[in-house]
């Protein structure tokens, strides 16, 4: 009964009066000083939260590995030199100033963006562990804003620092502050002489892709070993629990490998034209059957248990020669685990991914095959409660639409959001019935409509834009408020949301330099900052002038302004792994 209450104390405030102290209260969370944005990927009841850094400042290049003959790199600089003359500008760098090591932010930046874009070639330096992102740096809000190394190595060819070639994600945290989350191997640097060939070439490789751990209060980390670790494996830890004897924690590990894959692999990775070790690697994401994992700790983090939670169907003998997945995202006290698996598709022959739930040893689908396409479970409370989204063919487009589902009754039910074909996803649900997200707010045909994030009270069918909940001024009355919350990830049982922002700073560089322009006034740019929405009791909605640039549909209320720069946080983000 409280919880309706609460819920209901939230929702009772939403009503636009007068201006005052509003239903929610931002506080920024803060950043590291050597990354331009941060966010936050869970919290819990205590207040202590994690998350990840991208946008690091003055990444080491290993200068030495650069072949300034390379004409992939001549090709690459003159393509810069197009940019500046498109702005009306002269480039302020040239490749004899990198090679003898005069580099400025836009050089810094210019050898990020060529590395980063090279990604896949092995004879190039790593500054991330994947394609689509830069490093992910993994980061500890308790007081103050800390980073938390996980696999990641210090080296001499890095002036004595991190390689800074790898993922770092801490997904989610106990309540006693224990962490969870997963890690990728630092690239290493090997000579290899290609057949018929007298020179040898560096090329990077590394140990694994994705690893599981735990980590404790003292920094102590646990690795979660995948239960097939040929070539390396996979495991990732997306949720832990605490228990009153321990720790649940769930998420994937490989549990076999594709017969099929493995004899293309064994086939093409003869290691005479490129190590072995580069070749097994491009074949990671299809080599392994991989399956939701429950690992069951003590209170020292010791593995008890590591439970196969299975897949939402049985592969007949052709398609054992496939693989296929299944991973929980969450996991509540109760052991109920939720996430999504392979299902076959309307009893045919075709397979696809959709939400399920994982109780007693079963795999339960839940979503009309009739009505909706695949989708993941994202969240689960303690009163079985579970929430996340699906995809449903909307005037010819596919778009996604959040749900809730009450594991008791069997009931699923799709809440009506911004408006009929905005794409909207849940991501976390509280023991109030309260659902957080984040939806479009735009209706144009546009690929990268701007969402933003929404608050659900499944008590009351109310559905309301969290920016709603907040102030329509600065401090100074005038000027608007100076952030956009544009996805909420995580919400606790008092009311509190934590998510990220879009605010406009002073712009700075790859070097992180503050950058000006050719009259010597300080640029400016828009950044992704972790906030905190504490709910205020007292505090009532205000009823902000519309503005003039809304090209949206309201209901009752309304991802961000930077919807392209949030991509990095919907691959990582807890509960939405590729």
């Amino acid at each position: 009964m409280k919880y309706k209450l609460l819920a209901a104390a939230v929702f009772a405030a939403i009503t636009p009066q007068v201006q005052g102290a509003t239903p929610y209260v931002l506080e920024e969370l803060g950043n590291l000083d050597y990354a331009k944005h941060a966010y936050v990927t869970d919290a819990n009841e205590a207040g202590q939260a994690v998350g990840m850094a991208q946008g690091v400042f003055n990444i080491v290049i290993d200068i030495a590995e650069l072949d300034f003959e390379d004409t992939r790199l001549i090709n690459s600089y003159k393509d810069r030199e197009r940019i500046f003359e498109n702005r009306d500008e002269e480039i302020t760098f040239t490749l004899d100033d990198i090679e003898n090591g005069n580099i400025n932010g836009d050089a810094q930046e210019f050898l990020q963006d060529f590395l980063l874009r090279y990604y896949n070639i092995s004879t190039y330096q790593k500054i991330s562990g994947s394609t689509s992102t830069e490093f992910n740096i993994a980061i500890e809000y308790n007081n103050s804003t800390q980073e938390r190394v996980i696999y990641d190595v210090e080296h001499p060819d890095y002036d004595g620092g991190l390689t800074r070639s790898v993922e770092n994600i801490l997904t989610s945290i106990a309540e006693d502050g224990v962490k969870a989350g997963w890690g990728s191997a630092p690239y290493t640097k090997i000579q290899f002489t290609e057949d018929g060939e007298t020179e040898s070439e560096t090329h990077y490789i590394r140990d694994f892709t994705r690893r599981g751990v735990v980590i404790n209060n003292a920094g102590e980390r646990v690795d979660l070993m995948p239960s097939e670790a040929t070539y390396g494996g996979i495991s990732g830890a997306y949720n832990i629990v605490q228990k009153s004897d321990g720790y649940l924690v769930v998420g994937e590990t490989s549990i076999s490998i594709a017969p099929d894959t493995q004899e293309s692999l064994d086939d093409r990775c003869d290691g005479e034209k490129s190590p072995v070790e580069v070749c097994r690697e491009t074949y990671i994401n299809s080599l392994y059957n991989r399956h939701a994992t429950m690992w069951r700790l003590d209170s020292n983090l010791n593995v008890l248990e590591t439970v196969d939670l299975g897949l939402g169907f049985i592969p007949d003998e052709d398609e054992q020669k496939k693989a296929w997945r299944s991973a929980a995202l969450a996991v509540n006290e109760n052991e109920i685990a939720v996430g999504y698996s392979d299902v076959k598709y309307r009893d045919s022959s075709r397979v696809y991914s959709y939400p399920v739930y994982y109780k007693n040893g079963d795999v339960v689908e839940f979503i009309d095959e009739e009505n909706y396409g695949p989708g993941r479970a994202t969240a689960i409370n303690n009163n079985n409660i579970i929430t996340g989204y699906a995809i449903k063919s909307i005037e010819n487009t596919d778009r996604t639409k959040f749900f809730y589902h009450n594991v008791v009754t069997g009931e699923t039910v799709f809440p009506t959001d911004f408006f009929k074909s905005s794409s909207a996803v849940a991501t976390d649900i509280n023991d109030n019935g309260l659902i957080i997200g984040q939806g479009e707010v735009e209706t144009s045909s546009s690929a990268n409509r701007r969402k933003e994030a929404f608050i659900y009270d499944i008590n009351t069918d109310t559905f309301t834009n969290l920016n709603d909940l907040l102030p329509c001024f600065a401090n100074d009355g005038e000027s608007s408020f100076p952030y956009v919350v544009a996805e909420a990830t995580s919400i606790s049982n008092d009311g509190t949301v934590y998510g990220v922002a879009t605010k406009t700073v002073d712009k700075r560089d790859a070097q992180g330099n503050v950058v000006v322009d050719a009259n010597g006034k300080v640029e400016q740019e828009s950044v992704v900052v972790s906030v905190k929405l504490k709910y205020n009791a007292e505090g009532v909605a205000e009823k902000c002038p519309e503005k003039a640039q809304e090209t949206y549909e309201r209901q009752g209320a309304s991802f961000g302004a930077l919807g392209l720069l949030l991509l990095p946080l919907v691959a990582i983000r807890r509960r939405f792994f590729k």
